[in-house]
């Protein structure tokens, strides 16, 4: 984000110097191009106020220009922020929808504990009802614990 605001402040002020160097240069070349330039009747004096006057119309037309230019690229900006804005969104649904997939599958792998606990205790509740029953059917023949048919 601070890389942009010095590309935009930069962008700014070379527009603003750009006009300015060109306001000069245009004013130099009229005010001294008297051979180029249909102004060979003029004296030196009328030459720099003919020259200062064009060079402020040059420096009106560039400063047009760059507003124009700066418009555009505001423009310009403006969209490229939406895009990046909306991409951030999609990016932060989209990590948000991996979260909910992530935090489903740790409940399904949960139930599937629990689930495994409950068959395991279940199956520990069988052998032990099993046992008790292989003891009741020992002293229901009058077996003792090895099997020998005892007192």
């Amino acid at each position: 984000m601070e890389e942009d605001t010095r590309k935009h402040g930069s962008a700014e002020d070379l527009l603003k110097n750009l006009s300015v160097c060109v306001s000069a240069v245009s004013f130099w070349v009229i005010a001294f191009s008297w051979n180029y330039l249909p102004l060979d009747d003029l004296e030196l004096v009328p030459r720099l106020g003919m020259g200062a006057a064009l060079s402020w119309i040059v420096f009106l037309h560039v400063e047009m220009i760059g507003m124009i230019i700066m418009t555009m690229m505001r423009d310009k900006w403006r969209s490229e922020g939406q895009e990046a804005r909306l991409y951030a969104r999609e990016a932060r649904a989209r990590a948000a929808e991996a979260e909910a997939r992530e935090a489903e599958a740790r409940a399904r792998e949960a139930q599937a504990e629990a689930r495994e606990a409950e068959a395991e205790a279940r199956e520990a509740q069988a052998q032990l009802v099993i046992l008790d029953l292989r003891r009741q059917l020992r002293e229901a023949r009058g077996e003792d614990a090895n099997g020998a048919e005892g007192a």
